[in-house]
């Protein structure tokens, strides 16, 4: 396809011509056939040596977080003859795309270009195609490719990093213990004798017991303490996305802090998410990709979002006004309300300090800015273990 240097090359060299024969000039013919030649050349080649790009994409890290930077790599792999430098457009959602040049390929040959990719919301970016242009050496004509390259990257909601989860009753105990534990606890009380089988820790083994019995006999323990730990995002109890995206970071946090241990946790939603009860890394991993695409939420939608097989602790994380009651949560050994102040997701709003209150069984703490998670959450841990040693 001409360029605009090429369709101004066709019309001076009509141009030349019709002076040459106005003039009566044998000079200025020949500069125009020679300007019209040349771009009819360029074209045809353009039209005869289309390209055939084959493109790979990788972006790393693989887990992007809002406020995080990717790296977006490109592998281009030249399919037919000689491809002379290009100008490649990976086309990416709500940005103009990055732009980058390739250098001249020859059949077969891999190249790889990279480019950063800033994550200033979370959500699904959806990256692709790659567009490639090439011109001929005198810019009077274009190639253009498109390779159906075409990804979409998930960022996560801003993570804080917070201390160990509060304490919740366990809901697996075998031991008669009221005190509460924090999550992932286990327990090391005594809770039979057995026969030795492969495969058991020889550090387990009770040799007085071994020695009466003439065999080897393992010390059981009682099993793992389970604590449940559910985080309920009240995202029809805030009023702009921008208040979603600040409620979707303090949920992503406090998931994020189960990462490394072995208790079950719980996301929910106003608007129906559910994971159920996950485990680790992996669970993680699902909630977060329920956080980065949840929404405002109608406050008529959060009737029936408490689950009748409420289990160990929840954690309701809502704007000013939370739609979820206290009679509602009534079946959950340990309640929190996290409540988010206007503060935390609107500059313009008036500044308020970051509290922290029992009261019963719930603890409330009330969040004045994104900053003062961490520091609030520690205050609830403190404030839950004191609560339960008084008992």
């Amino acid at each position: 396809m001409p360029t605009t240097r090429g369709w101004l090359c066709f019309l001076f060299g009509a141009v030349s011509i019709v002076a040459g024969r106005l003039f009566g000039m044998v000079e200025l013919y020949i500069i125009g056939t020679a300007l019209i030649a040349l771009a009819v050349i360029a074209v045809v080649v353009a039209v005869m040596r289309p390209l055939q790009l084959g493109v790979g994409r990788t972006v790393t890290p693989s887990r992007l977080h809002v406020g995080s930077v990717g790296r977006v790599e490109l592998a281009v792999r030249n399919g037919s003859a000689k491809a002379p430098v290009m100008r490649l457009t990976d086309n990416v959602q709500g940005t103009t795309g990055a732009q980058l040049f390739v250098s001249p390929l020859r059949p077969d040959e891999v190249t790889r270009a990279a480019y950063k990719l800033p994550t200033e919301r979370r959500g699904v970016v959806n990256v692709g195609p790659v567009d490639f242009e090439a011109t001929d050496p005198f810019g009077l004509a274009t190639r253009r490719f498109t390779a159906s390259s075409i990804g979409k990257l998930v960022v996560y909601p801003e993570v804080v990093p917070l201390p160990a989860a509060p304490p919740s009753p366990a809901t697996e105990r075998r031991s008669m213990s009221d005190v509460p534990e924090f999550l992932g606890g286990r327990s090391e009380e005594f809770h039979a004798l057995r026969q030795y089988v492969p495969g058991d820790d020889i550090r387990r083994i009770n040799w007085a017991a071994s020695a009466r019995h003439d065999d080897l006999i393992v010390r059981e323990d009682e099993a793992p303490t389970q604590n449940h730990l559910t985080v309920l995002l009240d995202n029809a109890s805030m009023d702009s996305i921008l208040a979603v995206d600040k409620g979707a970071s303090v949920a992503a946090s406090l998931i994020s802090s189960m990462r490394n241990r072995s208790d079950p946790f719980r996301l929910l939603t106003s608007d129906g998410h559910d994971t159920n009860f996950v485990l680790g890394t992996s669970g993680v991993e699902q909630a977060l990709s329920v956080l980065a695409i949840v929404e405002q939420a109608s406050r008529d939608s959060a009737g029936s979002v408490v689950p009748v097989d409420a289990q160990g602790a929840i954690v309701v994380v809502s704007g000013p006004h939370p739609t979820v009651t206290s009679s509602q949560l009534m079946a959950y050994g340990r309640v929190m309300f996290l409540t988010m102040d206007p503060a935390v997701w609107d500059t313009s709003a008036t500044a308020v300090a970051s509290t922290t209150e029992a009261v019963g069984k719930e603890i409330r703490l009330r969040l004045g800015s994104i900053h003062d998670l961490a520091s609030v959450w520690s205050r609830s841990i403190t404030t839950l273990m004191s609560s339960g040693s008084a008992r």
